[in-house]
């Protein structure tokens, strides 16, 4: 028996919690502006469950947000129009779509099937740009201002972080998650 496992059960208690750990990191960029908004995936590693859901990308201000938005493949994302004026979504990449052109209020939707990284565009304010970053797993995550992200809920194992950027790249990255034992790494945009 487990030291945790036997330390659970000498505490009396009925259930085991969730054995689910995380990478933290950093991501280091030549340019400091360039610390946000950087896709950090699973590439490789134990399976990864299977989630379907739908989550939502704005216009507002006349600018797409989030900026960039990663998801899972056979994810949905609803489009909401929360300006004042009219607004389009369409993409040339990949699985091309072209949605319309909808008022405030309203949205619509799309089911992203293909992996890859889809340029949401607008017909009607050709300066909008946004990306949706379409991936095979649920466990990625988008680094803040300061570069930080924290991937959770990873069962242990030996992993290959990718790293997606509008711009720069980065190598890819090895890291070993242990169970109760989170794991940091930093990521290099060149």
């Amino acid at each position: 028996m487990s030291i945790r496992l036997f330390a659970i059960l000498a505490c009396g208690l009925s259930s085991l919690p969730a054995f689910a750990d995380a990478i933290s990191g950093t991501v280091q960029a030549p340019v400091p502006k360039f610390r946000a908004n950087v896709v950090v995936f699973v590439k490789q590693g134990p399976p990864a469950p299977v989630v379907k859901k739908s989550v939502t990308m704005d216009q507002k201000g006349l600018v797409f947000v989030p900026r960039v938005l990663p998801i899972q493949k056979d994810w949905t994302v609803e489009f909401l129009n929360s300006d004042p004026v009219a607004h389009n979504v369409f993409t040339v990449d990949g699985d091309k779509y072209d949605l319309g052109t909808w008022p405030q209020g309203q949205k619509k939707a799309h089911t992203f099937t293909k992996t890859g990284t889809y340029r949401q565009l607008c017909r009607v304010h050709d300066d909008m740009i946004a990306f949706i970053v379409v991936l095979d797993t649920p466990w990625f995550a988008v680094s803040d201002k300061a570069g930080n992200f924290k991937l959770d809920g990873l069962p242990p194992g030996n992993y290959t972080l990718g790293v997606w950027h509008e711009k720069l790249k980065a190598q890819d990255v090895q890291v070993t998650v242990a169970a109760g034992q989170p794991a940091h790494v930093d990521v290099k945009l060149q």
